[in-house]
């Protein structure tokens, strides 16, 4: 057990002064689709070139070589087991992207694990939209909780950028998701949030004025935790879940912001069917519906699981008292 909390501090270590030293180097990568980073890659590797740069090594997780990365940053990375050699070159077991102005530990590509800690174009897309609500719909926020928070870049964004918010919880059943919050939240300074293990509110206590998530809404075949969202509702078990279990857990002021995926088949749209019916049990409450992207994660629907399905659109589901 002490072994395994001298590594973790170890690898604290190491990632805080990796981060540290890619932000003095001006360091910045966006995480693009799955499909898109394996294309560039294929690019990259059929490129002839003789070192690679931070963001081939951290950004695209290729391949490299010792002499490729300065020894001051090599050495920690390899001792904490952050690195490992493959094929007699070496892969970095973590990525790192950026959000804003900050920058973010998380797993590296491709994300095949199952505890593997997910950053990608929802991450974006989720935080504009997020931001952009608050913005508009200005209110008063001393508790606030994103659920699913993954690495936490959308809550440790939120609370860089709403500085008025006294406590942000992120929460997730990830322990790998956890540790990376918390090396996140170190490096980007800010003492107001809060990574918890829990299994939605199971492990939170009172009301919160503003609850977010951005879940897992695939139906995986490996039911890995980043992507599986359940099957009964076409991968939208766990985002109908948040909304059932956070309406009781919202302020009388408080509001509740779900982004996630939605697999509609030529029968219909399960979770929005399912939605109407159910806040109906709740007739002071309004629940905004907004399809944002008509069409992502197309290569899913050649897979078993989605024969029946045609697309997969991205919604808002938005709760607030009426």
């Amino acid at each position: 057990m002490n072994q395994y909390f001298d590594m973790q501090l170890l690898q604290q270590h190491a990632l805080l002064f990796l981060l540290n030293f890619l932000k003095e180097r001006h360091y910045r990568f966006t995480v693009i689709t799955p499909l898109s980073h394996e294309r560039i890659i294929m690019r990259k590797k059929n490129q002839s070139t003789n070192l690679r740069s931070l963001k081939d090594i951290f950004g695209w997780n290729l391949p490299f070589h010792p002499e490729d990365l300065d020894t001051q940053l090599f050495n920690p990375l390899k001792k904490a087991h952050l690195i490992r050699i493959e094929n007699n070159q070496w892969i970095s077991n973590i990525r790192v992207a950026s959000l804003e102005d900050e920058l973010f530990i998380h797993s590296a590509f491709p994300t095949l694990e199952n505890d593997a800690v997910f950053f990608g174009p929802d991450t974006y897309r989720f935080y504009y939209h997020l931001k952009q609500h608050l913005l508009t719909h200005p209110q008063p926020l001393q508790r606030s909780v994103e659920l699913c928070c993954g690495a936490s870049p959308v809550a440790l964004a939120i609370a860089k950028s709403f500085p008025a918010v006294s406590e942000v919880f992120s929460v997730d059943i990830n322990p790998k998701a956890l540790f990376y919050s918390q090396v996140n939240k170190k490096f980007v300074g800010l003492n107001n949030v809060y990574p918890i293990e829990s299994d939605l509110f199971s492990n939170l206590e009172g009301n919160f004025d503003l609850i977010f998530a951005n879940p897992p809404y695939l139906m995986d075949i490996h039911e890995r935790q980043y992507r599986h969202g359940g099957n009964k509702l076409d991968g939208t078990d766990l985002s109908f879940n948040i909304l059932k279990e956070g309406i009781k857990r919202l302020t009388p002021s408080g509001s509740l912001f779900l982004y996630t995926g939605i697999a509609i088949s030529h029968q219909g749209n399960k979770f929005l069917e399912a939605v109407q019916s159910w806040i109906k049990n709740y007739p002071t409450f309004k629940c905004n519906y907004e399809e944002i992207d008509p069409d992502v994660f197309g290569e899913e629907l050649d897979q078993p699981a989605y024969q029946h399905i045609e697309r997969i659109a991205v919604v808002l589901v938005k709760l607030s008292a009426i």
